[in-house]
């Protein structure tokens, strides 16, 4: 009858609408605080400070949400529920739009996978990367590390295999994230490691490392006050430890700096407030006679 024929074009049409998405992968939104970072996470903190991560946030904040989705799996055993509130999920990919989303107050779009090995989160992880914003340097020397710290891998070679590296990439990256801490902490950022400095660092350590210790030492103290290059120089010895900039005093007040760069310039800086524009001439004929003068 009339009522069968339509019921059975129903069934049939909806079964129709169903292999529609067979094999489709969907997206739901999910609340960035119960998305965690991997115990494989590669992205220090240092990286949502930098342009590129408030670049990606206003992206993000002008389209309503990330419009590339991030890769979770759900957490399991005594984590998996967090306060009797919603699932945790741990991040296979996507550690800066889950950021930018939190720090929006946004739902993030999540694509969730159950059945991610460890293994599979951490290809994942690092194809995602290298397709995307490459990880520096040092991060990705960790990521490599622990890696194989954890178990994941049994070697480099293996590890380089699984990934489709270069074996002296990887070896490089994960020495450069051997380096002793205080020679790290000597740079304004682990970020501004770079992989080509990996040997002639290792290099001065094993010549001279309570030498390379102390002028890293040295140079904790006065971090920020040189350029990455600078700070590399120092710490092999190839130019004499630069002095760090020294307060100009006036009256008990900061008046300005002075330092000498690693080519041996004197730099001096005075703030506005400091030295009016009407006393311009006068400080530059009091430098042209004392220069001259000596």
């Amino acid at each position: 009858n009339s009522i069968h024929a339509s019921v059975t074009h129903e069934l049939a049409d909806a079964k129709r609408r169903l292999t529609e998405f067979d094999g489709a992968i969907l997206v739901q939104r999910l609340e960035p605080k119960t998305v965690h970072r991997s115990q494989f996470a590669n992205r220090i903190e240092d990286e949502y400070k930098t342009p590129e991560f408030r670049q990606l946030k206003l992206e993000i904040e002008n389209a309503g949400g990330n419009v590339q989705p991030i890769k979770v799996r759900p957490v399991t055993g005594s984590h998996a529920v967090l306060d009797g509130q919603a699932p945790q999920y741990e991040i296979a990919y996507g550690h800066r739009r889950n950021q930018a989303c939190l720090e929006l107050g946004i739902h993030v779009n999540a694509i969730i996978d159950e059945s991610l090995s460890d293994a599979d989160l951490f290809e994942a992880m690092d194809r995602e990367n290298r397709g995307r914003k490459n990880l520096s340097a040092w991060e990705q020397g960790c990521a490599y590390r622990d890696a194989i710290a954890k178990g994941l891998y049994p070697s480099e070679r293996r590890l380089a295999e699984r990934l489709g590296a270069n074996p002296s990439d990887v070896n490089r990256s994960i020495q450069l994230a051997k380096l002793p801490k205080d020679v790290i902490a000597a740079f304004s950022s682990p970020l501004d490691l770079q992989v080509r400095w990996q040997k002639p660092l290792t290099d001065a350590l094993q010549r001279d490392p309570e030498g390379v210790l102390s002028r890293a030492r040295s140079l904790v103290k006065n971090r920020g006050s040189f350029t990455p290059a600078q700070v590399l120089e120092q710490l092999i010895g190839r130019v004499e430890a630069v002095n760090a900039a020294t307060e100009i005093v006036v009256d008990g007040k900061p008046a300005g700096t002075l330092r000498v760069d690693s080519k041996g310039r004197v730099i001096i800086e005075i703030p506005p407030r400091a030295l009016p524009v009407g006393k311009h001439k006068a400080l530059l004929k009091l430098l042209s006679e004392f220069l001259v003068s000596k």
